[in-house]
């Protein structure tokens, strides 16, 4: 399993950082992520269900992502149906001029020695999506994330 995590602070509150953040249907700044349309349950919180199309570990990805905990405003948790094991989770947490959000990326590609070896050969680029992801993210309120995040 690869782990993947950056943060950012963005000077906005809690709930507005939080209200972002579990906005799948503006949410194109998810790593890997190229689109999002909504095809089932609510449009946000838990049951939210996105057609998504990703580029990740240097995979083209189809697949759905879902909504499995939302609770507001201190944490989502976004995991994708079929296919590729990825769980994305988004934490919220205040901090001074505004709230720090944390970014976490975990997936497996499978079991065996190939799996493994895939896993750690995208390791590097899985820390570098997430990473312009937060970027992305920061910049929906005018900030953007310091280099090397």
């Amino acid at each position: 399993m690869i782990e993947a995590s950056a943060d950012v602070t963005v000077p906005v509150g809690r709930e507005e950082a939080f209200a972002a953040l579990s906005d799948l249907e503006h949410a194109d700044w998810l790593p890997g992520v190229k689109g999002l349309v909504h095809i089932g349950g609510p449009a946000q919180g838990v049951g939210a269900r996105y057609e998504v199309e990703a580029g990740i570990s240097g995979r083209h990805l189809r697949g759905v992502l879902v909504c499995t905990d939302a609770t507001r405003p201190e944490r989502t948790v976004m995991t994708l149906e079929d296919g590729l094991d990825l769980t994305i989770t988004g934490t919220v947490r205040p901090v001074s001029g505004g709230c720090k959000v944390l970014l976490t990326a975990r997936y497996s590609v499978g079991n065996g020695l190939a799996g493994l070896a895939v896993e750690r050969a995208s390791a590097g680029a899985a820390r570098r999506e997430v990473s312009r992801a937060v970027e992305h993210f920061a910049a929906q309120f005018g900030r953007k994330a310091p280099a090397g995040v």
